[in-house]
């Protein structure tokens, strides 16, 4: 008879198939689940002890900037310990091969820009032994990793690559080029990529801007041209497309309509990012699904992806940008080299004066419009701004009589650069949206943006939220179908056949938890030092799994990493392959 590596046993068990969970054991030999049920008189080498808690299937993420992060911490920041045991890097055309020698530092400078990764982090930590993606792949594989890792071509670095950066950014591809691009859109897929990845925003409402403000160069290229870089994968018949065309009302969706036209029934999956929660904007999400429905009636192959949890933006003076500011002055403070330059320049009346005339002008919508609803969440040890700590900069600077910008700037030089700023809610603060989109098959809540915007939020704990927000607090979910929502079915959309379920012949990642005891604190972010040179980031304080499982081994217990980096590279095989297949590597 079979003798287990490890039994959790005594445990309710929620597969993840949204099927009524059930009071059973869950027996795993190697890295593979091979049988769940009552398995108490059966022999095993390791127990866990479940009573009263839950075991479900780790999260997976299906939108995550993980690809500089993995070099530092095999556990992608704070996703593991929010359950999360798989992730798909790259998204949004954005990363870090192909690339020459000459275009590295050019390429950091974009990730900066885009995801707020910084260069910093990037020098310190990436060996970059690498120039084409497949040799960046064999770097991924090779190292140590706490979470499953799945990753697109980017096709940012990619363009740049073949076409140098200021023909990229102002011209589509010629005939020889383009043959250059599918040819290497063959071989990242031969060695490992799930897909390409790409963000077409255009030039409008677009904040995806390069280090000399312009726009990268999928987003000013060419429809027709971005159209026939996706044929690569219609030809080749299997992959994902990621594209990021529109958020909310800015951007323009025709270019998924047309991509998804043109690889329709050749086993390609458009993913459609993104769909956004929204308290002023009631008739979003019936806008949204009746285009999705559209386009799925219409026999296309697409999902979307959705962010939909709880979170906010913080920021201190000279992180403005980070919470989507573009201005020219907000640049200045960036460009900055110590705090006490930054304490000289936001002191001159000038610079104020400037600031002020170009957030007039910049309007509601753009730059860095919204300041006015920020709430200040911390001022340092002085005492007289103490009044000031939960009031927004528009009752502050009502307050001291001057304009927001001013009294903002008056904040940050009194408490020498402690002043910290909270934005409203980033997505929907009532339920309702969220529970419409979840409850349509083709949208995925499975987007973090983890690993990128570290100083401005830290959204890796989405899936916590979710389960204490919908499950715990509004009971509008069952434990069953939230845990269907937040694994099988992001696997389904990334084509993932073994994964997300606890069912025999599937991956041990799995959780062991008390619904109760997950927490989540919405009063503001923590500061951690843990990136590279000991520089700090933000994180949600949320957590609380007893045990994560990546591939049946223990990665975290009481949130706490246990030094095991039982992580692999997944790769989508071929089109003949089983529905949702993946080879391990």
């Amino acid at each position: 008879m079979q003798i287990f590596d490890t039994i959790i046993e005594n445990g309710f068990v929620v597969d993840g198939t949204g099927g009524a969970g059930t009071y059973a054991d869950v027996g795993i030999v190697g890295d593979t689940i091979i049988e769940v049920g009552n398995l108490k008189r059966r022999e095993a080498n390791k127990r866990i002890d479940a009573s009263g808690r839950i075991v479900a299937p780790g999260h997976i993420t299906q939108h995550t900037h993980y690809d500089a992060a993995l070099f530092w911490d095999p556990y992608c920041l704070d996703a593991a310990h929010n359950g999360v045991t798989t992730v798909a890097n790259a998204n949004c055309g954005f990363g870090i091969a192909p690339v020459r020698e000459k275009d590295r530092e050019r390429l950091m400078g974009m990730l900066e820009t885009t995801e707020q990764i910084p260069v910093a982090h990037q020098q310190a930590a990436l060996p970059w032994n690498w120039e084409s993606f497949p040799e960046y792949l064999e770097n991924v594989r090779k190292l140590a990793k706490g979470v499953n890792v799945l990753t697109y071509l980017p096709l940012n670095p990619l363009l740049i690559y073949v076409m140098g950066i200021e023909a990229a950014k102002t011209r589509s591809p010629n005939a020889e080029e383009m043959s250059e691009i599918h040819r290497l859109i063959n071989e990242a897929m031969d060695a490992g990529a799930i897909g390409i990845s790409m963000s077409v925003m255009g030039a409008e409402g677009n904040s995806h801007l390069d280090i000399d403000g312009t726009c990268m160069p999928t987003d000013s290229m060419d429809h027709d041209a971005i159209v026939e870089i996706c044929r690569a994968l219609a030809d080749r018949g299997e992959g994902i497309i990621q594209m990021l065309p529109q958020i909310v009302y800015y951007g323009d969706r025709s270019i998924t309509e047309r991509v998804a036209e043109m690889v329709k029934g050749t086993g390609v999956r458009v993913i459609h990012n993104t769909f956004l929660t929204h308290d002023m904007l009631e008739d979003i999400v019936s806008h949204d699904l009746d285009w999705l429905d559209a386009m799925r009636a219409g026999g296309c192959d697409i999902t979307a992806g959705c962010m939909l949890n709880r979170g906010w933006v913080e920021c201190g003076i000279r992180e403005l940008d980070t919470a989507g500011g573009q201005l020219p002055a907000i640049r200045e403070i960036v460009a900055c080299n110590s705090d006490e330059q930054v304490l000289r320049l936001i002191d001159n009346s000038e610079f104020v004066q400037r600031f002020e005339q170009q957030y007039a002008e910049a309007g509601p919508s753009s730059g860095a419009a919204g300041l006015a609803g920020q709430t200040v969440i911390a001022v340092g040890d002085e005492p007289a701004l103490k009044p000031f700590l939960g009031k927004t900069l528009a009752e502050v600077a009502e307050q001291m009589d001057m304009s927001v910008i001013a009294a903002m700037l008056d904040l940050g030089v009194r408490s020498r650069l402690d002043l910290q700023m909270k934005s409203p809610p980033i997505s929907a603060t009532s339920p309702e949206q969220a529970l419409q989109y979840l409850s349509h098959a083709g949208v995925v809540g499975g987007g973090s943006d983890g690993g990128a915007h570290t100083k401005a939020f830290g959204l890796a704990h989405y899936a916590t939220d979710l389960l204490i927000w919908l499950v715990r607090e509004e009971k509008r979910m069952t434990l069953e179908d939230m845990h269907f929502q937040l694994s099988l079915k992001c696997a389904k959309s990334l084509k993932i056949r073994n994964r997300g379920a606890l069912l025999p012949g599937f991956k041990a990642d799995l959780l062991v938890y008390d619904l109760d005891k997950l927490h989540f604190d919405m009063s503001q972010y923590e500061l951690v030092h843990d990136m590279p040179g000991g520089d700090w980031r933000r994180q949600a304080r949320a957590g609380g799994y007893d045990y994560v499982l990546v591939n049946g081994q223990i990665t975290h217990e009481q949130d706490k990493p246990t030094g095991a980096t039982p992580g692999i590279f997944d790769r989508v095989t071929s089109v003949s392959s089983p529905l949702f297949a993946v080879a391990a590597e």
